[in-house]
């Protein structure tokens, strides 16, 4: 009776792997000239591939699993952004993969990103999960967000106005940034303001006009009651932002643990105030911080050995 050839085994496993596994391109501008031919946004994965544990297992428990790898096939059109540690790859492809880094601002690996036939951000993924249906849903918005994109293209201009709302709606909140473009083009298209981009820009001016003002004041006890009176007409947009001028002008000019503990208040309330955070997301935080002023003395003390270095205006 013949015995099974284990060495056999590893090639099994490798083709039955290879056969299951989506095909990524690398070639970004390729990508997106067949995004446009296609009508399918990009799949751009960030990662180290001979470095970072985490892009291993989601490449290993996520993107290559048979079930993701057919739905993604499907759906996107797939590039890997590779910028391995220790193993040489084309040169030409290393400083492309470097461009697309700095481009998108990606400081954290795994990264996914769902990108558009113009290289605009829409969605994605930002670290690990294990599950290939999670990470499915995490991607989604950036597809609906894609598709209604391309509906506003081809709307007369008194008709983009749905679509692009309800795609600028899709965007997670930390891509508005590499996405001025598309805000301006929104914009554009929302007279009555129903995205509050128009809003937002206005706290923008607001909030760069309280800092520059601050930053002028020849102390410190009056930088902050220069932020004190612009937190009096603070919107959602600029809120968050004021009151963390104001915690860092409070706890410079700390001299007893009140000061210290009415400084944490705000600390707190810049937590309630932030639009990126979930309910849970702000109480973990909150959680932290209760641990950190727990002892008001230890922050004082730590306050003033600060202020012998760099004293108070």
């Amino acid at each position: 009776m013949l015995k099974p050839c284990r060495s056999l085994l590893p090639l099994l496993c490798s083709l039955f792997l290879s056969a299951s596994a989506a095909e990524w391109g690398t070639n970004y501008e390729a990508a997106l000239a067949e995004s446009a031919r296609s009508g399918k946004p990009i799949l751009a994965e960030f990662t180290g591939s001979d470095w970072c544990y985490y892009c291993k297992k989601l490449r290993l428990e996520v993107l290559d699993s048979a079930d993701f790898a057919a739905w993604a096939e499907k759906h996107f059109i797939l590039l890997e952004i590779d910028l391995p540690q220790h193993t040489e790859i084309d040169t030409a492809l290393l400083a492309q993969n470097q461009m697309l880094r700095s481009k998108y601002q990606i400081d954290g690996f795994p990264t996914l990103l769902v990108l558009d036939a113009q290289g605009r951000p829409l969605g994605g993924l930002f670290g690990y999960i294990g599950n290939p249906r999670a990470v499915q849903q995490e991607l989604e918005p950036g597809l609906q967000a894609d598709q209604l994109l391309r509906q506003a293209a081809q709307l007369p201009a008194e008709q983009k106005q749905a679509p692009l709302l309800a795609a600028w709606k899709l965007i997670p909140r930390d891509l508005h940034e590499l996405n001025i473009p598309l805000q301006q083009e929104v914009s554009a298209h929302d007279p009555q303001d129903l995205s509050g981009l128009r809003a937002a820009a206005t706290a923008e001016q607001a909030l760069q006009a309280c800092q520059n003002a601050a930053d002028a004041a020849p102390t410190d006890a009056a930088a902050l009651r220069i932020v004190e009176q612009a937190l009096a007409a603070a919107t959602p947009h600029n809120k968050r932002q004021l009151l963390e001028l104001q915690y860092r002008l409070l706890i410079r000019l700390a001299e007893t643990q009140a000061d210290v503990l009415a400084a944490a208040e705000v600390a707190y309330a810049s937590i309630d105030a932030d639009l990126r955070l979930s309910p849970r997301e702000k109480e973990s935080r909150k959680r932290q911080l209760r641990g950190v002023y727990a002892n008001p003395q230890t922050t004082l003390n730590r306050t003033r050995m600060l202020h012998r270095k760099r004293p108070a205006r």
